[in-house]
């Protein structure tokens, strides 16, 4: 069954020339999965909360304070300061009123030719805006203030509107041009040293990269984020990045690894005392466990959020609270009592008009019912989820809903109707990833329309350089030929001279072509080494990869157990040489068995049979190859026992199904694949065991001619029900010197 939507939320910065730099919270929706609430960022100044909560005495006094001293101040720069800080203290709520008094600032500001007033008024428009949902128009007046920033040459302002950019991008959904702003602004508070804000603009860098999938890119920004927050002991920093390094393991099924995140995020919070934030770390901790088959464990964390969200009296977080127990209470069996959680969500969802929370509150009552036999009950929650779906055009609940549907009618008996609606949801999934390509496309051409302007203004800045230069070559041409003959012979030398300039210059030019070419050469080697050959080809022809499905590809993860306790106990750079070690191995192997390296997360290494070029011999290949695998690492770990050294144990998957396979990212280019196909195999990988091989029931019935295998039961898989696994038997002994001596010999 679909599962919730996560939210997650980025920082902007508002800088107004009075106030400094206060704060902007923003939500936006991300994949499906377990409901939590996202992490509140709050480094550097309070959020004006005047929109909500009424103005504050201290606040309202203040404004009061400014709009009397408008009343005598004469039309100078400091009444373009004072109108826009009144305009800043009721923005959020008088913006007809604050918006007439940033536009008076404007016109006084271009009259006394004051352009730094002029650019926060702008600033300050950009913001009203923002309240508005105008967000075109805050992007014009935003852009604006950043180009008469750009022309004072003032860069902690001009990282204040580069920020802003970038967080008005990501809330329209345009995460690749968010980039190019968050990027900028990084270099200019790395030039400044201004270590809070670089830790904010890696945060905000990590939450773009994190939306478009690019997890790798994401934690490293999180992680240079936590270095800075750790030297500057900020707990409530430190907690978010734990916190949202959380997510992204989560979101790639590594609960374990996410586990270990949430629970430093938790040990920060007990220490800040929070309740809020407390039980929302509570929340993401029980999240993991729940998903790491300790349903029951999870329960007394969600129990512990509860108390606090009833004692706080805050109707969305006891909801929130109540879907989660309920997911729970579901994986135990207790059907009634998970019911029992969902029937008082969906009370508040009602009163709170929630319809996203009345979504995710049928979706699981659907399961609930689904797995306790009543496929009658289940249909109907179904159907009350997916009309809510299509009032508000919400196309991940909509294809959820198709699935769930060929599900719920193939448990009746229904077949007809269930194979009608498992073509819906394959035709609609399909149609979504067109879309999504082609809203890919849209975004690239935004982001070079986007870098063409940022360039095009660094060029106007050197020409007027080049301009100022030239007149001053002039000037002293005028004062040379008052010298009269004396300077015509310096001219003469100089000329001369320049000659033997320009030939030099040709010369370093000719040499430096070469360079250039040689260069060329080593970037397509490269290109060619992380790519299959054919991708690097399309690559490099039209600038992108065209994505491609293949109907059977046999999929391999290989993880080692413990490591996380071996990391522990040696030093990082020993650690790192030992995977070197084994994943070179690998590397060699892979190759020979004409299987296609996928990449590496961590400790765990992925591989695939059958693509870019297909054959039918794939899954044989590919357990020839593990079987390899597991003898060449286990003679290694006999010599580094007898070395002292680490010794790994390794578990391995492998899965046989369609995948669609693509290049990904727009600077460091990664091929991958994606499917069902690659989360069943990692499923089967951590329900292996050390030393074994577990095959999938597909791959079985491929391969079982070639190889004794034996059945070892069933393994639960989301959005799957059981799979049927086997352990391929092989000894362990034969052939590890075969290929212990090629990795030597290299």
């Amino acid at each position: 069954m679909a599962e919730p939507v996560v939210n997650n939320l980025i920082l902007a910065e508002k800088h107004g020339p009075v106030q400094g730099y206060p704060a902007q919270y923003l939500i936006f929706p991300s994949n499906m999965t377990k409901r939590r609430f996202p992490v509140l960022f709050t480094w550097l100044m309070v959020v004006s909360m005047s929109g909500l909560l009424g103005m504050p005495r201290a606040a309202a006094q203040y404004a009061d304070s400014l709009a009397r001293l408008l009343r005598t101040l004469p039309a100078d720069t400091n009444r373009v300061i004072v109108l826009v800080d009144y305009a800043w203290e009721i923005n959020e709520t008088e913006t007809v009123r604050a918006d007439s008094l940033l536009r008076e600032a404007i016109q006084l500001a271009k009259k006394l030719q004051y352009r730094s007033g002029e650019a926060s008024a702008y600033n300050g428009l950009g913001v009203v805006e923002e309240i508005r949902g105008n967000f075109d128009r805050a992007r014009l007046h935003y852009r604006k203030a950043l180009d008469l920033r750009r022309q004072l040459g003032d860069k902690a302002a001009i990282g204040a509107s580069l920020n802003n950019l970038g967080v008005l991008y990501e809330m329209i959904g345009r995460f690749d041009s968010a980039l190019v702003y968050h990027q900028e602004n990084l270099e200019i508070q790395e030039a400044l040293g201004d270590t809070v804000r670089i830790a904010r603009a890696q945060f905000n860098i990590a939450g773009a990269y994190q939306e478009m999938g690019v997890y790798v890119e994401a934690q490293g920004h999180l992680n240079d984020a936590r270095l800075i927050l750790e030297a500057q002991n900020d707990l409530d920093g430190m907690a978010k990045v734990y916190a949202q390094l959380g997510h992204i393991q989560f979101e790639l099924d590594r609960y374990g690894e996410a586990l270990e995140n949430y629970a430093r995020e938790l040990e920060y919070r007990e220490k800040l005392n929070e309740p809020a934030r407390l039980a929302e770390a509570l929340t993401d901790y029980a999240n993991a466990l729940d998903e790491l088959d300790s349903s029951e464990l999870a329960v007394t964390y969600y129990l512990r959020a509860l108390t606090l969200w009833q004692e706080l009296d805050d109707q969305p977080g006891i909801a929130n609270v109540y879907i989660n127990i309920s997911d729970a209470h579901k994986h135990i069996g207790n059907y009634e009592l998970a019911l029992d959680y969902l029937r008082q969500a969906e009370a508040i969802c009602l009163s709170l008009d929630d319809t996203q929370g009345l979504m995710e509150v049928y979706n699981t009552m659907g399961d609930v019912y689904y797995r306790d036999g009543k496929q009658e009950r289940s249909l109907e929650m179904v159907r009350k989820y997916y009309r809510i779906a299509q009032e508000i055009k919400d196309n991940k609940y909509i294809q959820g809903a198709y699935k769930d549907f060929a599900e719920v009618y193939a448990a009746m008996g229904e077949y007809k109707q269930a194979y009608e609606y498992r073509v819906k949801y394959d035709e609609f999934r399909y149609k979504n990833l067109n879309e999504k390509i082609s809203a890919e496309y849209a975004r690239k051409e935004a982001l070079f329309e986007d870098r063409r302007r940022i360039e095009k203004v660094k060029q106007q800045q050197k020409d007027l350089e080049l301009q100022d230069a030239k007149l001053a070559e002039s000037r002293t041409r005028q004062y040379a030929l008052l010298g009269g003959g004396l300077a015509l012979l310096v001219l003469v030398a100089l000329l001369l001279n320049r000659n033997r300039m320009r030939a030099r210059a040709n010369r370093e030019l000719a040499e430096k072509n070469r360079a250039i070419e040689h260069e060329r050469k080593r970037a397509d080697d490269l290109l060619t080494n992380i790519l299959p050959e054919a991708t690097a080809a399309e690559l490099k022809a039209h600038a992108s990869v065209r994505p491609v499905r293949y109907e059977s590809v046999t999929v391999m993860f290989t993880d080692f157990k413990g490591f996380t306790k071996i990391a522990e106990d040696v030093s990082f750079e020993v650690l790192i040489g030992e995977l070197d070690e084994c994943f070179s191995l690998f590397d060699r192997i892979v190759e020979e068995y004409g299987l296609e390296k996928i990449k590496t997360i961590g400790d765990s290494y992925m591989c695939a049979g059958g693509l870019p070029l297909v054959n039918t011999t794939h899954p044989q290949d590919v357990v020839r190859a593990a079987i390899a695998m597991q003898r060449g690492l286990q003679l290694l770990m006999e010599q580094k026992k007898r070395e002292g050294k680490p010794v790994f144990e390794m578990r391995i998957g492998i899965h046989t199904g369609p995948v669609v396979a693509g290049v990904v990212g727009s600077h460091k280019f990664a091929y991958d694949i994606w499917g069902d196909t690659v989360n069943t195999a990692a499923r089967l990988e951590q329900g292996s065991e050390s030393y074994k091989i577990n095959i999938s029931e597909t791959t079985y019935q491929a391969v079982k001619d070639q190889f004794h295998c034996t059945y070892r039961g069933k393994l639960a898989a989301k959005n799957k029900g059981e799979i049927a696994m086997y352990f391929v038997e092989y000894n362990q002994e034969e052939g590890s010197r075969t290929v212990i001596t090629r990795q030597k010999a290299g």
